[in-house]
């Protein structure tokens, strides 16, 4: 039903090519394909009046734009081609056509290098791949420092020089800053950590004919929020309000009575057919008739925090098929106990086939050890920030922002449970396949954003989605609405509840 794009790794990439080049298809064929890919998008989105430097290295990115410059320049198009290392390392190509000599140069330290990119309206950057594995040199630095100062549009092939496995200390001087990159085969990964998709931005990948994956892949995919639309379950018009998913919502205390609020209305608007919401009773004043759709759960032993009394109350419910528990809901012996008694007594109540933990209810969980090896729901999903994932896995955050892709696959499969890393970007993961969302937006770093998508994402899989479909569909539907909000409202006036009030104009498309 979706077809998003594939994400691998360097080890992968260099295995996946070395894999086609065996079964026949010959590398010079692949850098033909690639340089055609890449010179036919730059014919389809850049005017020919303008000027367009191809920075190239030795390897097989340069040979790429080396084959896109030839392309171009048949087309009439204004390119140059700056080669940066000496020319002895290109002796091994082609011959230069001598009708291009005009057209080349090679890096020095000269005024002619810096004039020839400060001319350029576009640069396409080639210099280096997947292959490098070694330190910069200091000149190649300057040159990447030089390129990063010109604002000029820069296009990357695969992905900007200078992300690697070994440039762990990535920043503008020793790493391209692109507006766009053309990826081949797949996305690599190296654009997708935390800090990395700023260098990358728009990815965009052409299919060279390579579709043979080793057994070894592991499924990563690249999310693309408007195909993810399409999960959006179709009501049935012969249904009734059971039908469409009665979800149980957990959470609130004195202090975030807003917390479960807007979680409850995300779901409502989302499609829920009935929801029950369980707080303590001291916010009831707080809560009662703010959202007339939800019936309101208290427990007289529930007065400040939501107790395992409270919990144990919902447990014997046998309406609902769905629970949600976490939001505004604090951090303390009270609550801990509450969470430590829903996992350990869930399953017993066999109608409950979904999960979502998040916010408060996850800092409990870090507090209950080895929570995991309890019975849960099929679908169990958690949505921790940065900070709640570090708190469950007792890794330092910068570990997680490097290998994000990895670390939170490795989780999942280990608790048994499909994780939503969100931030700037998101990262799911069931433990066998993982998803990027790398849609970052400003307008979604305010508190309650974490609230609606909790919302939005336990909805869904009341409503039978099951925990991957329903993740995806929850970042992608938060990220356009989003997208919604910078358009009507701007950055700075976005909040959770104009994300909430804006999910119908998604819903139908507007």
């Amino acid at each position: 039903m979706l077809n998003f794009e594939k994400i691998v790794t360097n080890h992968e990439i260099l295995e996946i090519e070395k894999n086609a080049i065996k079964s026949g298809l010959k590398e010079s064929m692949l850098i033909e394909r690639a340089g055609q890919k890449i010179s036919e998008f730059l014919s389809g989105t850049i005017s020919n009046r303008k000027k367009i430097l191809f920075v190239l290295g030795k390897g097989k990115n340069g040979k790429d734009g080396y084959i896109a410059f030839q392309n171009l320049i048949k087309k009439n198009f204004n390119c140059n081609i700056l080669f940066v290392f000496p020319k002895l390392n290109y002796d091994n190509w082609e011959s230069l056509p001598i009708k291009f000599s005009k057209s080349v140069f090679y890096f020095d330290e000269t005024d002619q290098s810096n004039k020839l990119i400060q001319e350029s309206d576009v640069i396409i950057d080639g210099i280096f791949g997947t292959g490098l594995n070694r330190d910069i040199n200091d000149n190649l630095k300057k040159l990447i420092y030089f390129i990063n100062q010109q604002n000029k549009q820069v296009i990357s092939i695969d992905l900007p020089s200078g992300l690697s496995d070994t440039n762990t200390f990535t920043n503008n001087k020793n790493t391209i800053i692109a507006n766009k990159t053309l990826s081949l085969t797949a996305i690599k990964n190296n654009c997708l950590n935390f800090n990395t998709q700023k260098y990358a931005n728009i990815l965009i990948n052409f299919d060279i004919g390579i579709s043979n994956f080793p057994a070894s892949y592991k499924p990563k995919f690249l999310i693309d929020k408007e195909q993810s639309m399409k999960l959006i379950p179709n009501k049935d018009k012969y249904g009734n309000k059971r039908s469409g998913g009665n979800i149980s919502i957990i959470g609130g205390s004195t202090r975030y009575p807003g917390a479960i609020l807007m979680a409850s209305s995300a779901c409502i608007e989302t499609g829920i057919g009935l929801i029950n919401i369980s707080i303590p009773s001291k916010i009831y004043d707080v809560v009662a008739g703010q959202i007339p759709e939800v019936s309101l759960n208290i427990n007289k032993e529930s007065t400040e925090y939501i107790t395992k009394e409270s919990i144990q109350n919902i447990l014997e419910k046998q309406s609902i098929n769905s629970i949600m528990l976490g939001p505004g809901m604090e951090v303390n012996k009270t609550t801990i106990n509450a969470t430590k008694y829903l996992i350990k007594n869930i399953a017993n109540n066999k109608k409950i086939n979904s999960l979502l933990i998040d916010a408060d209810g996850l800092n409990c969980l870090s507090e209950i050890n080895n929570w995991w090896n309890n019975n849960f729901p099929k679908n169990f999903v958690i949505t921790p920030h940065l900070g709640e994932f570090s708190r469950l896995t007792n890794l330092n955050k910068k570990e997680i922002e490097n290998n994000p892709i990895e670390i939170v696959c490795n989780y999942a499969k280990k608790w048994n449970v499909t994780i939503i890393l969100k931030g700037p970007l998101s990262y799911i993961s069931d433990g066998i396949e993982s998803y990027v969302l790398d849609q970052p937006n400003p307008t979604l770093s305010k508190g309650g954003t974490g609230d609606v998508l909790s919302g939005i994402t336990a909805s869904f899989l009341a409503q039978g989605l099951n925990s991957i479909e329903a993740s995806i569909l929850g970042v992608s539907l938060l990220s356009k609405l989003g997208d919604l909000a910078e358009k009507n409202h701007g950055i700075l006036s976005s909040s959770a509840t104009k994300l909430i009030k804006s999910i119908n104009k998604v819903k139908n498309n507007e």
